[in-house]
């Protein structure tokens, strides 16, 4: 059997192995998902029907936005745990992670200013009354 045929031997039982356990979308950055898996994981996740048909729009955008920042502080305690723990990422994880960290830090960054407005905001009112 030459070199050529051992090759295609292997790649044919990494492919036979990948279909009978196809990647889970659930899989978490940092659990050894690739970055292409963790990005359709992201782009694949199902929208949750909202319970709260009569909410306005502001308050299921407040809700989302929420939701947001809690998966991304989660998604910044496991890959902190996991590296205390001795995982060592890989190429593509650590991409994947610079990526979830940023888009995490930039929707932080905009809550703390929209509460910084809404803060002033309500000072002001209080100053305008008395």
């Amino acid at each position: 059997m030459t070199t050529h045929h051992v090759r295609r031997a292997g790649g044919a039982a990494r492919a036979a192995a990948a279909a009978q356990h196809p990647p889970s979308p659930a899989r978490r950055v940092g659990a050894g998902a690739t970055f292409a898996e963790t990005l359709r994981a992201q782009r694949d996740e199902p929208a949750r029907p909202d319970a709260r048909a009569g909410e306005g729009g502001a308050m299921r955008a407040l809700r989302s936005a929420a939701a947001s920042l809690t998966r991304g502080e989660r998604m910044v305690s496991h890959v902190i745990s996991a590296a205390r723990h001795g995982k060592v990422f890989s190429n593509e994880e650590l991409l994947a992670i610079q990526a979830g960290v940023y888009k995490y830090t930039q929707e932080l960054e905009l809550a703390s200013k929209l509460v910084d407005k809404a803060t002033g905001a309500v000072k002001q009112t209080l100053q305008s009354q008395q």
